[in-house]
């Protein structure tokens, strides 16, 4: 890496919206599929390089 990289990436790592960018999508991801399975829609992800729709289990 060369200095500017490295610094570039160490700003990114103070940075508060790149530090908490994952939580925020699981967050995100875990109140999605409570909404369709609230609803009774699937969800589409990405899955074995193509795009699926899953579906709520019909249980939970």
């Amino acid at each position: 890496m060369t200095e500017k990289q490295t610094n570039s990436a160490a700003r990114k790592l103070h940075d508060p919206d790149i530090r908490l960018a994952e939580a925020a999508l699981k967050r995100a991801a875990l109140k999605a599929r409570e909404r369709a399975r609230r609803y009774g829609h699937g969800i589409i992800i990405y899955e074995n390089g193509q795009m699926v729709e899953k579906l709520p289990d019909k249980d939970t």
